[in-house]
């Protein structure tokens, strides 16, 4: 009987393990995802507003323009996403999940300024959206 309760013991413990770090390694998952999108290793399908032309996938990848010291489009980071702060002439904003889904499909900031048309108009869906939030968010 003490091995059928030692065995129960355990099997309990290794559930309620589980349970507990399912949503940490969603998160992770979603961060990895996320990564791969704006580093480019997935790519995105984009335009350039006012075209119905794709871009080849090398020139919708985020860190051409978000990453290192040449960024024309600025660096990234959750801080700077995150804190209110007056972006493009509107008045103070932060981003949210949501509100980054809106720029990248709609090129339309969380203050409703309309960014550079030069930034391309993603076709992402709301888990890829997640994903780069996931992983812009920890930044």
């Amino acid at each position: 009987m003490r091995g059928v309760r030692a065995g129960l013991l355990i099997a309990g413990t290794t559930a309620a393990a589980a349970v507990v770090a399912a949503p940490l390694v969603a998160q992770w998952i979603r961060q990895s995802h996320g990564a791969e999108l704006f580093d480019g290793r997935r790519p995105l399908v984009a335009r350039i507003a006012g075209h119905d032309e794709r871009l080849p996938p090398m020139a919708s990848r985020c860190i051409n323009c978000h990453r290192g010291p040449q960024a024309t489009g600025g660096i990234l980071s959750a801080e700077g996403l995150t804190q209110r702060i007056a972006r493009r002439g509107g008045p103070p904003s932060r981003y949210d999940s949501g509100t980054l889904c809106r720029l990248l499909r709609e090129g339309i900031d969380p203050a409703h300024v309309m960014v550079t048309r030069t930034m391309p108009r993603f076709d992402v869906d709301d888990a890829a959206c997640a994903a780069l939030w996931a992983h812009l968010s920890k930044r």
